[in-house]
């Protein structure tokens, strides 16, 4: 399992998100890696399809509901 953390820098939601993300995997017994990713540009938001910090991805797939329909991506 590959999961990711897309954040942009100064998110202060990225800290307590990672710390819940690694107490999940710990508590449902995942073996995963965990990556943090840093959206910098608005182009490597648009590259990624990021819809806002922080962004969960398990497998590539969006934890959020309905994220998959999104189509605004940006610095947000």
């Amino acid at each position: 399992m590959e999961v990711e953390i897309l954040v942009m820098p100064g998110c202060a939601s990225a800290g307590p998100t990672e710390q819940l993300v690694r107490r999940l995997l710990v508590e449902l017994g995942q073996d995963a890696v965990v990556r943090v990713i840093t959206v910098d540009s608005s182009q490597t938001a648009q590259r990624l399809r990021f819809p806002g910090s922080p962004t969960v991805r398990v497998n590539g797939r969006d934890i959020e509901p309905g994220a998959e329909a999104a189509t605004n991506y940006g610095m947000g």
